[in-house]
């Protein structure tokens, strides 16, 4: 069923140490993680997975619901795997008629589809433990240099916002639609293909219609009450950057950045 145990992009209350990191050094961290991901390979990437699951266990994640949710995802790194196993060049271990993977392939596959997986893993745990309001906050923050350039660095941040927020409703709407077109007859879980691209049509046309519908009304409402973002706005929780929080960034960041020598 479309949306259904779907977790990312949403936030999950909690009372975890990661729940509590300011959300300016968990992006920070986040960026650095996206570049090491890149960066690594082989030995020094499995650590750098083991380091990101060892921090998602202490933070108390539903790392296995996450990656169970994501069978798009799935979908893709499975391709990306398949690509580069039969179209790499290198040794021949496996042929059959016209297909063939090679050792360079194998390697090459795990590596990026792997990469991709660690990717949402590193997303989905920033978006799972800030809530969406913070999360603008602090990239209004680190952004503020740009407002210097003459760049709306608020309006970036309120459509960041405001799209986390829409996300679980978009989940809820998807799994009203599609419960309301299964009663009408839609296979959802057939093995045909075609017809379940047939039946996921009328699923995707009233949902984006809702969607575009809540979109003009928060428009509307937001306008209504004279809604103006920028330096003038002030928040009931401003967010302060604690030495706890610090030093856990520290201490991952250094970790991350010692696999190098391996």
């Amino acid at each position: 069923m479309i949306g259904r145990d779907i977790t990312i992009g949403q936030y999950l209350a909690s009372d975890t140490l990661l729940h509590h990191v300011d959300p300016r050094l968990k992006v920070l961290a986040v960026i650095a993680s996206t570049v090491l991901v890149f960066v690594y390979s082989g030995w020094a990437l499995l650590a750098f997975a083991g380091l990101l699951v060892l921090l998602l266990v202490v933070a108390r994640l539903p790392l296995l619901k996450v990656l169970k949710s994501l069978p798009t995802v799935w979908v893709i790194a499975f391709i990306t795997f398949m690509l580069q196993a039969f179209l790499t060049p290198g040794e021949v271990i496996w042929h059959w008629g016209f297909l063939s993977i090679t050792d360079t392939g194998l390697s090459n596959g795990l590596l990026f589809s792997g990469r991709i997986l660690l990717l949402v893993v590193v997303l989905a745990a920033l978006t799972m433990t800030t809530p969406p309001l913070k999360l603008a906050d602090a990239l209004e923050s680190l952004l503020k240099p740009l407002s210097y350039l003459k760049v709306p660095v608020w309006r970036v941040t309120t459509v960041v916002s405001i799209t986390l927020m829409f996300i679980p409703n978009i989940l809820e709407e998807s799994r009203k639609i599609t419960r309301a077109q299964m009663a009408r007859g839609a296979d959802f879980e057939s093995a045909n293909l075609l017809r379940r691209v047939r039946d996921i049509i009328p699923v995707l046309v009233p949902l984006f219609v809702r969607v575009f519908r809540d979109a003009d009304e928060l428009a509307v409402a937001m306008d209504a009450r004279a809604y103006a973002g920028g330096e003038k706005r002030t928040r009931l929780y401003p967010l302060k950057i604690g030495w706890k929080d610090s030093l856990g960034t520290v201490v991952f960041l250094a970790a991350a950045l010692s696999l190098t020598l391996l």
